[in-house]
């Protein structure tokens, strides 16, 4: 725990995935969690090298690249409360369901999610300097947030962390998942 009450969980979380290397594994994404588990009737088998790779590698053919579904889940789970679960061949996190956040929907089949009209002042707070890291301007002066799109908003926590971004705060918002455009 550090001096503002922070948990680093990286030192957990690898020993963890280090126990679990070569074990028979199993993952589950959801939109507000992402569990993966030792599970003795999978046909997937945990491959773990830390910085290197973390995969599910079935017997057969073919593997499930864990690095990147981890990823994405914990890029939808930024600045949520969340609660954590590592030990007895789990590593679980799930939002906190008393935390009540603004849903957003993925639109026209892509990962950018429009931003209904006003949000953009009262949720992600434009123009402040408290404003959502994760809010784009599109064609037509749409507003998007770009949170639930990993390539996009790595880069964009990346600007963050290097003090390269006018915003200053990871919103908190949850992906609702797909709408049509009217």
């Amino acid at each position: 725990m550090t001096n503002n009450g922070e948990v680093d969980l990286w030192s957990i979380t690898d020993k963890f995935l280090a126990s679990l290397n070569g074990e028979r594994a199993n993952h589950i994404q959801e939109l507000d969690c992402y569990t993966l588990y030792a599970d003795e009737s999978s046909e997937s088998r945990f491959k773990y090298e830390s910085g290197k790779y973390a995969v599910l590698k079935k017997d057969s053919f073919g593997a499930s690249n864990v690095h990147a579904f981890m990823d994405e889940s914990l890029m939808f789970l930024s600045g949520r409360m969340v609660e954590i679960d590592i030990g007895d061949g789990r590593f679980r996190i799930v939002a906190d369901k008393s935390e009540k956040v603004y849903g957003v929907y993925f639109v026209d089949g892509g990962k950018s999610c429009e931003i209904p009209v006003d949000a953009e002042k009262t949720i992600c707070r434009i123009g402040r300097a408290d404003c959502c890291v994760f809010l784009t301007v599109g064609i037509g002066g749409f507003y998007y947030c770009e949170k639930f799109y990993a390539p996009v908003a790595r880069m964009m926590l990346e600007r963050l962390a290097k003090g390269n971004a006018r915003a200053s705060r990871i919103g908190n918002c949850a992906i609702l998942w797909r709408k049509r455009r009217q």
